[in-house]
This record gives structure tokens, sequence and C-alpha cells, in this order.
């Protein structure tokens, strides 16, 4: 039990840092695929504060579908193309919806369905990019919604949460060289 609640503080650390680092990784990105992964930063942190109080089962069936989406939506616009405005509202609120009737349901299958399509779409948008860390990043979010089926919101979801929004704000940065990894400044 000991054990547990050590991991458990350790994993939702990692998580809020992780976000903390992908909020400055994500600076030299379009100021689309910025917007949205700091939005899903932002979620994934009120993840790990919420799993510090104990409350990480229920806040992650609202906050994992929505940063699942809001990290689908950063990829296509990084990778891809970015969707317009009103489609990428709806797929927000798509994932918003699916949350909020898993968690007045009790029916945890609406809430882990954006997730798996978000991962999905991430691996698919990365691959059409040749990014193959970014391609990882949307694996570990798809595992991410699977693991919650397993253990809730456990140490391995945060962890695998953590993953994914490190992998996809450094993505591609990983090829080149730079002398500040914070801004993307290149190397003279």
């Amino acid at each position: 039990m000991v054990l547990d609640s050590a991991l458990l503080i350790a994993s939702s650390i990692a998580l809020f840092g992780a976000g903390v680092g992908a909020w400055f990784l994500s600076a030299p990105l379009k100021a689309v695929a910025r917007q949205y992964l700091r939005f899903a930063t932002m979620l994934f942190a009120a993840l790990a504060a919420s799993a510090l109080l104990g409350l990480g089962d229920v806040a992650a069936l609202l906050l994992l579908p929505l940063a699942s989406a809001s990290l689908a939506l950063s990829a296509l616009a990084r990778f891809a193309r970015p969707l317009p405005q009103l489609p990428a509202t709806l797929a927000l609120v798509a994932a918003l919806m699916g949350g909020i009737a898993a968690m007045l349901l009790g029916f945890w299958v609406l809430a882990l369905v954006p997730v798996a399509v978000a991962g999905l779409a991430i691996i698919a948008a990365a691959l059409h990019g040749v990014a193959p860390m970014s391609a990882i990043a949307g694996a570990a979010l798809l595992a991410s919604g699977l693991g919650y089926v397993q253990q809730g919101a456990g140490a391995g979801v945060l962890l695998l949460c953590a993953a994914s929004v490190v992998g996809l704000a450094r993505g591609a940065q990983l090829l080149r060289s730079s002398s500040r990894p914070f801004f993307g400044a290149s190397a003279p």
C-alpha cells in the first residue's frame, strides 16, 4: 500500500513536470499546434493534481478524453493540415460530452472511445509527417486509455500520459541540434 501511494505520488509529479516541460518545448511550434498542445498540458496537470487528491479515477473520465482530443488536434495541425475551427470545436465538444456522459452514467467506454480515436489519429498524422517519436506518443496515449480500464488513474496511466505529451511536444525536434532546447534556437 505504501509503495502504491509512493508510485502514484511520483507519477503525478512526473506528469505535472512533463506538462511544464511540454509547455516550454512547444514554443517553436506553429500557433495552432502550440495552443492545442498547451491546452492538453493544462488538462494533464489537472489530472496529476486530482490523482494526488484521490479523485483521479473520476477526473480521468472527464480530463483524459478532452486532453486526448486536444493532442490529436495539435498533431493534425503539426503533421498534416489543421482542422478548421468548426470541426475542431465539434471534436472537442464531442470528447467533453463523452467524458461528462461517462461520469454521469458510470459507463466508462464513453470516455475511452475519444481517447482511442485520438490516439489513432495522432499515429496516422505522425506517420504522414514522418515523425516516429510522435507516432510512439500516440501509441502511449492509446495505451493510457487501455490502462485506465485495468487500473483506473494509477501510476501507469499517468506515466503513459506524460510520455504522450512530451513525445508530441518533442517529436521531430529530436532530429536537429539546438543550443537552447526549450526555445528551439539552433546552434550557430
